[in-house]
Order: structure tokens, then C-alpha cells, then sequence
């Protein structure tokens, strides 16, 4: 159950968004103090998030691990940003402190795979926000867009993402975080 009834005027700090009670059936996230809700993903959409995760584990160098669904700070200063990635690769040692959240400064690759309603967040807000940052990767899968946008690679140049070729008709290739390649419909089922 949720106690919106009770949230706070106006933007919420990180402290009143942490004693939020909210409809864990909702997805939540902070953006400049805003409280945003989507629906929880569809079942194509945690398919291809739980096959990429598997893809990624399997690939990643030591030291890195990749987690579904953890929320990420994007800006901790008032009006705070808190993200809930689809799939978030950070190294092993923030485990160590066992955080209720991570600092995007621990992040290594930020994932969002594209639902109905969230194309122009992914697409654009985030990939805003996720470059201001500091996250080095940001990919994008968007199994209904174009052929040649459904699996976006990013990688951050100074202080905005640049677009990485990563899809050769239907095999993604990418060299970081880690050295990958597989076809798309690995991860589809199409």
C-alpha cells in the first residue's frame, strides 16, 4: 500500500523519498525531487532483461556484476535524482557496505530496455542524466524500434554520450564492459 495520501509539498529530499512508503506492483523513481510511477515491466520485457543480465555475467571480467532493478543516485544534491535501471553492471567491492542504493560514481553500465511509455525517458532524459552522471556505458534495447536502433551502445565522451556501432543486422557486438557478441534474438526469443 502506498502513503501518497501523505507525501510531501512540493520536491522530495532523499530522506523523505526514503520514508515513502509506496505499491511495490508501481515502479518508482526520483527525478529532481519529483516522484515518477510506471508499471511494472511486462513479461517480453523482463524476458530480455533477465536473458541480458545472464549474457552479461557470463561475460563480464572479475570484479564486475550486473543486477537487475537496483536504484541508482543520479544526483545526490537537492533536487535529488534516484533511477531504477533495468540492469545495472557495477564493480564488487560496493557490496562491501551493503547499500540500500548505489552512487552513480560505482556504476559502470546502465541499462534500460524500452517499454510502452518510457521511450522518450530512455531515449532522452536518461541518456541526459545518466552522461551528467559520469556512467561510462549506456545501452538502450528497443526490440520494437528500427533495425538499426534496437540495441543502442553508448559510451561517455567527456561529459555526453557517444553513439558506438554495436548492430550488424541482428548480432550485437560490443568490446566494453565486456567483450560480447550474440544475436538479438538471443535475447527476444523472436
Amino acid at each position: 500500500m502506498s502513503d501518497l495520501a501523505h507525501l510531501p509539498p512540493g520536491l522530495l529530499s532523499l530522506e523523505q523519498w526514503d520514508a515513502l512508503v509506496l505499491d511495490p506492483t508501481r515502479r518508482w523513481e526520483l527525478s529532481e525531487g519529483t516522484l515518477t510511477m510506471s508499471p511494472r515491466p511486462q513479461l517480453w520485457h523482463q524476458r530480455v532483461s533477465r536473458r541480458l543480465t545472464r549474457l552479461l555475467e557470463d561475460h563480464l571480467p572479475d570484479g564486475l556484476e550486473a543486477l537487475p532493478e537496483i536504484e541508482v543516485i543520479t544526483k545526490a544534491s537537492f533536487p535529488p535524482s534516484v533511477r531504477d535501471p533495468d540492469i545495472v553492471v557495477v564493480a564488487d567491492r560496493v557490496f562491501e557496505s551493503r547499500p540500500a542504493r548505489v552512487p552513480a560514481s560505482d556504476v559502470v553500465l546502465v541499462v534500460e530496455i524500452v517499454s510502452p511509455g518510457s521511450r522518450g525517458t530512455d531515449h532522452v532524459m536518461k541518456l541526459h542524466e545518466y552522461a551528467n552522471a559520469g556512467i561510462e556505458h549506456y545501452w538502450i534495447v528497443d526490440p520494437d524500434a528500427q533495425a538499426d536502433d534496437r540495441f543502442l551502445v553508448f559510451r561517455l565522451d567527456g561529459d555526453v554520450y557517444r553513439r558506438v556501432p554495436a548492430l550488424d543486422a541482428d548480432t550485437v557486438r560490443v568490446n566494453e564492459p565486456a567483450r560480447m557478441e550474440f544475436a538479438l534474438d538471443e535475447l527476444t526469443g523472436r
